[in-house]
């Protein structure tokens, strides 16, 4: 009678075995995080100055974060509310848009470039600047370094 028990307990368990491995489908688990990294061509430490304010404005891009001004700092490894980086990047044509992540707030329109300054050339950034009740948009230059040019430099796209 033991035997018998134990034959049946084999058959069923085997049947139960074959039955789990032929339905189950075992779905891929990615739970990796994709970070935004800043591209290179936009990394630096950039300076501008405003003629109107007599002030110097400077933008900071590290490989994962962004900073401009007394704004908070945007980093693309940080996620808001463990879905989104804080920092977006986007390429549109020959720009990168920088974006606070989770919202539609984008922060500004950068591309890099090269200028001369006095018969050198350096990597600088181009900021396409456009806000609503502008006519207009219009572009301003950040340098790598605190340089007032007194006429418009020569600009290599």
């Amino acid at each position: 009678m033991c035997k018998g028990r134990y034959y049946c307990f084999l058959l069923l368990v085997a049947l139960g075995i074959g039955i789990l491995s032929f339905n189950v489908n075992v779905p891929s688990a990615s739970a990796h995080v994709k970070y935004t990294v800043v591209p290179n061509s936009l990394r630096g430490t950039y300076y501008n100055y405003s003629k109107k304010t007599h002030k110097w404005s400077r933008v900071i891009f590290t490989k994962y974060t962004y900073k401009i001004g007394n704004r908070p700092k945007l980093s693309g490894k940080k996620l808001i509310g463990g879905l989104y980086p804080q920092l977006n990047i986007f390429k549109y044509k020959s720009y990168y848009m920088t974006e606070e992540g989770g919202c539609d707030n984008y922060q500004a329109w950068y591309k890099g470039i090269t200028v001369n300054k006095h018969g050198k050339r350096m990597h600088a950034l181009k900021e396409l600047v456009s806000y609503p009740g502008i006519k207009h948009e219009y572009t301003r230059v950040w340098y790598p370094s605190k340089i007032k040019f007194t006429q418009d430099p020569v600009v290599y796209v």
